[in-house]
């Protein structure tokens, strides 16, 4: 497996790895050297490799609302040009990773090669090496809005292995697909469905969880991200927890911790909740999430059934929110139309027994349908020894 990045990026790696593992594989995590304790926390083997990036100054100035690929006109407004770029922060980290990763690959010899999105080495190293693909998505395929030219953006990486950029296949040659209709886009190439398993690193189970809640419980979170890449002052967090906390409801807070800043002196009726606390852990307790739109939150929420409004920020989030909408599962506000009454209305819409819990039932039940982690491994098997199946 390779992941780059972030550890959100590895996170929806990690149940497909104990799954293979269990099934009796050598499974190895080969990474940039910032993500060994992500990586070896989660049970899994790290392999660090090349160089770290700097997440925040590697996309500086490129986070943001993106475009719309449809209106030549949706950049004009400040927005961002949807794409992936030879110049950008995903070519950085590719760039870091690249040589070691063929290099380890040619010493260690897999017989499969697993990836996440927007991961570029990984499926450069793989048309290098000579072994198949598998990209395992995260949640929608939201590369479907980006622009990427394979010349000038894969050509070049692929040329320090004597390989062009068509012989790259970014999606590898399976993808592994967790996001049931309607949430999911047409893919590119043959997909199978994976039930998404989630997982949000370390946790620990506090005491005040192992009972019901005395009233509906309603999670706030920002993710991990956006206060790791230095972004959280997009996002009036404070605010968002004192509108919510004007319901009759308990709100709690799950946070990183550079993000307490400022939650000092809340409303009785929230709860700041002590890290490490995953969200596979509070979500089964929620009647609603507020939350900032990224996949792994998304997608937890969804396998737990809690409806969800998404205050996106940046580019994917914005995607998932759109996605989210599409299964009548949660909602979304632009954060220019998230006043606090506006926000406290639209969380009281979903606590309710309406439509949306319905919808996000329905959904629940969609992903528990799928074939699980385990169950997708002997496909797995298959193309590693180049088995039709």
């Amino acid at each position: 497996m390779s992941t780059w990045g972030w550890r959100s990026h590895f996170y929806g790696l990690v149940p497909l790895g104990w799954a293979l593992q269990a099934a009796g594989h050598e499974v190895r995590v080969a990474s940039h050297p910032s993500m060994v304790a992500p990586i070896s926390t989660a049970g899994l083997a790290a392999v660090p490799l090349g160089a770290d990036v700097d997440f925040a100054e590697a996309f500086s100035g490129r986070i943001g609302a993106v475009g719309d690929l449809d209106r030549p006109d949706a950049t004009a407004a400040g927005a961002l040009e949807p794409a992936i770029t030879a110049d950008g922060g995903v070519v950085r980290f590719a760039d870091a990773l690249l040589d070691e990763l063929v290099a380890y690959g040619r010493q260690w010899r897999p017989d499969l090669l697993v990836w996440e999105p927007f991961n570029l080495a990984a499926p450069v190293a793989a048309a290098a090496l000579g072994v198949p693909g598998v990209l395992n998505l995260w949640g929608p395929d939201s590369s479907v809005t980006l622009r990427l030219d394979p010349e000038s953006v894969i050509g070049p990486l692929a040329a320090r292995f004597g390989l062009a950029a068509t012989d790259v296949a970014l999606h590898g040659d399976l993808t592994l697909d967790p996001a049931p209709p309607p949430m999911q886009v047409p893919l590119a190439g043959p997909a199978r469905p994976v039930r998404f398993v989630p997982y949000n690193g370390a946790a620990v189970l506090p005491a005040w969880l192992r009972g019901p809640a005395a009233r509906p419980r309603v999670c706030v979170t920002a993710g991990t991200m956006m206060a790791g890449v230095g972004l959280d002052d997009r996002l009036d967090l404070s605010r968002v927890v004192r509108s919510v906390a004007e319901l009759d409801v308990e709100v709690v807070v799950v946070v990183e911790p550079r993000q307490r800043r400022g939650l000092d002196a809340l409303p009785a009726n929230v709860r700041l909740a002590d890290a490490p606390l995953a969200l596979r852990l509070v979500l089964p307790t929620c009647a609603a999430i507020v939350q900032q739109g990224g996949a792994g939150t998304t997608m937890t929420a969804l396998v737990h059934g809690v409806p969800q409004l998404v205050l996106p920020q940046v580019s994917d989030q914005h995607f998932n929110a759109e996605r989210l909408a599409a299964t009548g599962a949660g909602t979304w506000l632009a954060p220019e139309r998230a006043d606090g009454p506006t926000l406290r209305d639209a969380v009281g819409d979903l606590v309710g027994d309406g439509p949306a819990r319905a919808a996000a039932a329905l959904m629940r039940d969609r992903i528990h349908a799928l074939p699980s982690p385990a169950e997708v491994v002997p496909a797995l098997a298959a193309l590693a020894a180049r088995i039709p199946t």
